[in-house]
């Protein structure tokens, strides 16, 4: 088995427990949450404690996409300079995508804690569509990113 593939492999892992945990979080959970849910001193602290792990993997997979990427451009692709435009893409937004995750984490989410510690739901309901805003921006360019994935790997469709 070539070291190629493996990387790839553990890439494609990766992506597929951020982006389908992103998934479901924000177009399933949250909304079910929020509907079914009506006491924000029971829903507040649940979301808090969900996003607490889910961002544990999201910290690793962020982790793993950065360090298996930025691995196999110079090893198997020639460096930045010998991408082809659609992986340059992906490469620029899966790093922005990982920088927004890194947002998050250190903003809206630490003032999630704080209103979850200091019981202030207003405080938490803000944070949490702050999550939800960045998390959609992140699913949105989710797409994008795995389409300029196929698309450097497979060629375009047309």
């Amino acid at each position: 088995m070539n070291t190629l593939w493996i990387e790839q492999f553990v890439h494609i892992i990766a992506v597929v427990v951020w982006i389908g945990g992103l998934f479901f979080a924000t177009v399933v959970l949250v909304p079910v949450l929020q509907a079914e849910i009506a006491q924000a001193s029971t829903r507040i602290p649940l979301l808090h404690a969900i996003l607490r792990r889910f961002f544990l993997w999201v910290g690793i997979s962020g982790a793993v996409l950065l360090g298996s990427g930025y691995t196999m451009v110079p090893l198997f692709y020639g460096g930045f300079a010998a991408l082809s435009a659609p992986v340059s893409i992906m490469v620029v937004l899966g790093t922005i995508m990982v920088m927004l995750a890194l947002h998050v984490y250190f903003a809206p989410l630490k003032r999630l804690r704080r209103a979850v510690r200091d019981q202030d739901w207003k405080a938490g309901a803000r944070a949490l569509g702050q999550v939800r805003l960045f998390s959609s921006v992140n699913l949105l360019l989710s797409l994008v990113v795995i389409l300029m994935g196929v698309w450097g790997v497979l060629g375009t469709p047309w």
